[in-house]
């Protein structure tokens, strides 16, 4: 699991050509799919129009600059800047080696506008974001944002899907013998960081880099300390196990137990010991 550098646009390489395609009326699908080589749905292109006028590497810097940015911005909007240690994961850094989605999807979490429109781009990883943030703005703009893609491309859909067939994934739920204990996270099906847990474990992913959004789960900054620092263990006991079990163990166990920790209401500790002073000075 060794980080690589100078990766050029990495993975929003994916937005500048499907625009580019666009633009200059040739089929973004034609071409071989592998595992390393699966395209993006058609509406990746809105994000990648506006920057296609610069070099790859620029465009690429600065779309995950600004998704980096709304993330910040929604965790200070919400006034727990003990948040911002997301920044520390691993999962945060090894997707900006790649230029990744999945910050922005997490910031999806804080501007859940954002939400349905990535849903539309990395289905898969933004679908555990979305169905905690579905709002009726969200859902009309990727309406919008899907009904021109059809207009623009009948097929793309299908064409999209072909290419998916050789999608290296990974089923955290799947994973024996630690996976299947992820369903525990149902008993807190009230609680959206539980779905948020549980619809990660069921759906797949590529790698750590998609798992940015696994750290919205904390609570308190104790809570994400510890995750923080678990997330970096996957890089340095990367080959003593295998790489899935490794992630459930580091990750997904630590953020299913913090489902479980009772959640303090100070206030309602401090009223109850007002009670009890005022009992005793009776």
């Amino acid at each position: 699991m060794r980080l690589r550098y100078n990766l050029g646009a990495g993975d929003f390489n994916w937005a500048l050509k499907t625009a580019h395609a666009l633009i200059y009326s040739y089929d973004p699908y034609a071409f071989t799919p592998s595992s390393l080589l699966v395209a993006y749905p058609l509406p990746v292109a809105l994000f990648g129009l506006p920057l296609l006028w610069l070099p790859n590497t620029l465009a690429a810097t600065i779309f995950f600059g600004c998704s980096s940015g709304l993330l910040a911005y929604g965790i200070m909007k919400n006034e727990q800047p003990w948040r911002l240690l997301i920044f520390l994961t691993f999962p945060y850094w090894f997707a900006l080696c790649y230029a990744q989605w999945s910050p922005l999807i997490a910031a999806a979490w804080f501007i859940p506008v954002l939400a349905p429109l990535l849903v539309l781009i990395k289905p898969h990883i933004a679908l555990p974001v979305a169905i905690n943030r579905i709002t009726p703005t969200g859902v009309v703009l990727a309406g919008l944002a899907l009904l021109t893609s059809f207009a623009i491309m009948p097929d793309w859909l299908w064409r999209w899907l072909a290419t998916t067939r050789e999608f290296e994934s990974k089923y955290i739920l799947l994973t024996l013998p630690f996976g299947p204990f992820l369903l525990l996270a149902v008993l807190r099906w009230r609680n959206e960081e539980a779905r948020l847990l549980l619809s990660m474990a069921v759906l797949p992913f590529r790698g750590l880099y998609d798992l940015v959004a696994l750290y919205l789960i904390p609570r308190s900054a104790r809570q994400m300390v510890v995750l923080v620092s678990l997330s970096w263990l996957p890089m340095f006991l990367h080959g003593t196990i295998p790489e899935t079990q490794l992630i459930t163990l580091c990750s997904f166990l630590p953020a299913l137990g913090i489902l479980f920790i009772p959640s303090i209401n100070r206030d309602a500790l401090s009223k109850s010991y007002g009670k009890s002073t005022e009992r005793l000075q009776t």
